[in-house]
């Protein structure tokens, strides 16, 4: 355990653990980023439209306030807000479509748009005072109180700096008529806010930058980690081949039923047990009824004897039959002259006599675990 957690985490993180962290509600987002999005957008709307916008809202909210009228005709007092208040409503409404728009876009431009459900919930860990402070003086807080004052310091300088330089602009305006003076003091604080809004944009593209280096670097796995999750997923080769062999002898169980269709059935003597059926009228190669080891073997045998079906001990065929055909598959290619060699003897000896020699290719032959002997040779 001390090894695996004492491995460096190199590797790139796979699909399930993107997955797993997006669930656990670890997504990556810049707060930052997102109020520079939408105080941006804002900042653009009112130098375009800033001007109109505030004449149509104010012209409506004094229209609005002139409800004596609509007093005097009995309307009830819903009826007259609706209708005088709906229309500068509809302006704010078209004005903050954009901001929530930009906050969406930033977000999913950072990190995706995850709506996680466990993050609504209620934490009951969040009642507990040790947590608390935990969060307000651990190290995450501390570089966040950092995060803050260096923030609120660099508007700050960028702040006075445009002051100065505009500085003589502004005594200028006592000099000018007053339409005039309120048309550059608007102008000159457009241009202001612009500016800081534009060097919060900035911090929260240093910010976004930043979270996107802190999370990939959680994101990433150790080797140690990565076959882990294969296992889970995949499954450990033992796992996998203990199923294999209990299908394989579910199936080789079930196919005792057949054997009222074999011919011969070929055994090792006690190991193994291959049950042969053979179509005349088709011509096609013989195929494997049944099939087994051991118990299932020792089944098929005695199945094979109430149903009067010829069985042969020839413990190299029959190993060879086993381990390169499936039950209802036919058998390999190189046993085709073995085979026939036997179902010839049957047809025409009744299996009564010695049991003739059958050729059995080298390729074909094997021990009882399955191993070729000419590889083990």
């Amino acid at each position: 355990m001390a090894e695996e957690e004492g491995q460096e985490k190199t590797e790139q993180p796979t699909e399930r653990r993107k997955q797993q962290a997006i669930e656990e509600g670890q997504i990556l987002t810049s707060k930052d980023m997102v109020m520079g999005a939408v105080l941006l957008v804002a900042a653009l709307q009112f130098a375009m439209t800033g001007r109109k916008l505030y004449l149509d809202v104010s012209a409506e909210f004094r229209n609005g306030l002139d409800i004596i009228d609509p007093l005097k005709n009995d309307s009830s007092l819903f009826t007259i807000l609706i209708d005088r208040f709906s229309s500068p409503l509809v302006l704010i409404v078209l004005f903050s479509i954009p901001l929530i728009l930009a906050a969406i876009g930033s977000q999913v431009a950072l990190g995706g748009f995850h709506f996680v459900i466990k993050n609504i919930g209620f934490k009951f860990n969040r009642l507990s005072p040790a947590t608390g402070l935990s969060r307000m003086f651990g190290m995450q807080a501390l570089i966040e109180l950092g995060k803050s004052i260096l923030k609120v310091v660099a508007l700050g300088v960028v702040g006075f700096v445009f002051l100065i330089s505009i500085l003589p602009e502004l005594m200028e305006l006592s000099a000018v008529p007053i339409e005039t003076a309120a048309e550059r003091v608007g102008a000159l604080f457009i241009s202001t806010l612009l500016l800081l809004i534009g060097g919060i944009a900035v911090i929260g593209a240093l910010d976004a930058l930043i979270q996107w280096r802190q999370h990939n670097q959680k994101m990433l796995m150790s080797r140690q980690e990565m076959k882990d999750e294969h296992k889970q997923t995949e499954g450990s080769p033992e796992v996998k081949q203990r199923i294999r062999q209990l299908q394989r002898e579910a199936a080789e169980r079930g196919s005792v039923a057949n054997i009222g269709e074999a011919q011969v059935v070929i055994t090792n003597p006690t190991h193994f047990a291959v049950a042969l059926h053979y179509d005349f009228k088709d011509g096609s190669a013989p195929t494997v009824v049944a099939k087994g080891t051991d118990a299932v073997a020792a089944r098929l045998k005695e199945e094979a004897s109430k149903n009067n079906v010829p069985v042969l001990s020839i413990p190299p065929l029959a190993r060879a039959l086993y381990y390169t055909s499936e039950i209802g598959g036919e058998i390999h290619g190189d046993l085709y002259r073995a085979v026939a060699t036997v179902l010839s003897f049957v047809f025409q000896a009744g299996a009564e006599g010695e049991i003739p020699d059958v050729d059995i290719p080298d390729a074909m032959k094997f021990d009882t675990n399955g191993r070729r002997l000419e590889k083990a040779a």
